[in-house]
């Protein structure tokens, strides 16, 4: 099993190396440069030459470069041994740590994910450890779980870490597909079902955010309507999508949401920007217009999505339906609908009790696995019977029906 993807998600967001691209984006190879310019034009053969003289006197880069040479046959006959010994003098700093462990990912050195994960661990950022652990997970065969379980809980432990958020969605999916268990006690059953929460909010809210974006980019002749796009769009931002938590702002900013409250706009983005730093400067800048006053009333909507969630299971807005329901009001929900099956997994967990804890853990798991199914048929099925506040349409009744069909 190839490994490329890996080199995808570790190894261009750490250097500004100059690499060769296919079409498609692929890395292919990286360029060899003289480790210190004169500002000259040289052939392959002068760079290395000027490479290995400051490989001689100690030179960091220049040994890296050489890696790259003899690891692609750049002036010099391809050579793996001597490619990966110049690569280990080099892998000083995690940077040339991680990327020596990305070339054993993608074929530029023969592949061995042993030696990728390895040191993948040794480079020892955030996202260098959720690599190693993906490959003991996904790519050991057997895979390695107690390796990649270990590494996503250290990463666990740092809410502030980046990978925080992907290690807890993958201990979802193991927790779900039965691979793995944090106890059978109720601390156990807890974390359990908020790994599951994770994984099962997390994708149901990426399909929703698609449906909106069909509304509002007319995907496949579906008609624009703003009121659609919100509903949508709104509901994967109540699932903590940062995208939508942005989008969602934006039209309360522009006065497109009917009767939303400026605050209630802060209050999203200061959500996504807590995913996405660039948000952050947004929302500083905000806060710099802001009286006192101002910012005690945004900070008021803020906290209060946050303790939505704690206590709902989601950032549901005010006036939604499945912020605080009742039992009986939730019983009287449509029980097909992944929406109202995720809202149901909570209230149960909430509940506490084994039968409790493994119903809950059989909704999350339909979420999980009938989410984009589940979620176009019931709006096909709104469409159909003019129900939810959606007007009849059999167009687009069917649209929904036939993309619920297809194969995922």
């Amino acid at each position: 099993m190839k490994l490329a993807f890996l080199l995808l998600l570790a190894i261009p967001c750490v250097s500004l190396r100059a690499q060769v691209a296919n079409p498609c984006g692929m890395p292919t190879g990286y360029v060899v440069s003289p480790a210190v310019s004169d500002g000259k034009r040289h052939t392959d053969a002068e760079i290395n030459s000027i490479n290995r003289r400051l490989a001689a006197e100690g030179n960091i880069e220049a040994k890296f470069q050489l890696g790259l040479a003899y690891m692609q046959g750049v002036g010099v006959k391809t050579d793996a041994a001597i490619a990966e010994r110049y690569f280990a003098e080099a892998a000083t700093t995690p940077e040339n740590t991680a990327f020596w462990a990305g070339f054993y990912c993608t074929g530029l050195l023969p592949e061995n994910p042993t030696r990728a994960a390895e040191l993948f661990q040794k480079a020892a950022r955030s996202g260098d450890l959720f690599e190693a652990a993906r490959i003991y997970q996904v790519l050991m065969q057997p895979p390695a779980l107690d390796k990649a379980i270990a590494l996503y809980r250290k990463l666990l432990q740092d809410p502030a870490a980046p990978e925080h958020r992907r290690a807890e969605l993958e201990m979802g999916n193991l927790v779900l597909d039965g691979r793995y268990s944090a106890g059978d006690d109720a601390e156990g059953r807890q974390q359990n079902l908020d790994w599951a929460r994770s994984i099962s909010q997390e994708l149901l809210g990426q399909v929703e955010y698609t449906i909106a974006v069909a509304y509002s980019a007319r995907v496949d002749g579906v008609p624009e309507d703003r009121e659609m796009w919100h509903r949508f769009c709104r509901r994967a931002a109540a699932y903590d999508m940062d995208l939508a938590q942005r989008f969602y702002a934006d039209d309360i900013f522009t006065g497109k949401v009917p009767n939303a409250n400026v605050f209630e706009g802060y209050a999203w983005l200061r959500l996504a920007s807590e995913k996405q730093t660039g948000n952050k400067v947004v929302v500083e800048k905000l806060e710099q217009r802001m009286s006192p006053q101002q910012k005690v009333e945004a900070s008021s909507y803020y906290e209060g999505l946050v303790e939505t969630r704690e206590k709902d299971g989601a950032y549901y807005s005010a006036g939604d339906p499945l912020r605080e329901p009742s039992l009986s009001e939730l019983a009287a929900m449509p029980q097909d609908d992944p929406d109202v099956q995720l809202r149901e997994a909570f209230a149960l967990g909430m509940q506490g009790g084994a039968e409790n804890y493994v119903r809950a853990m059989q909704l999350y798991r339909t979420v999980r696995d009938r989410r984009e199914i589940a979620i176009k048929m019931v709006l096909s099925h709104d469409y159909q019977q003019g129900t939810n506040g959606v007007s009849k349409n059999e167009r687009l009744s069917k649209y929904w029906m036939d993309s619920a069909s297809k194969p995922h």
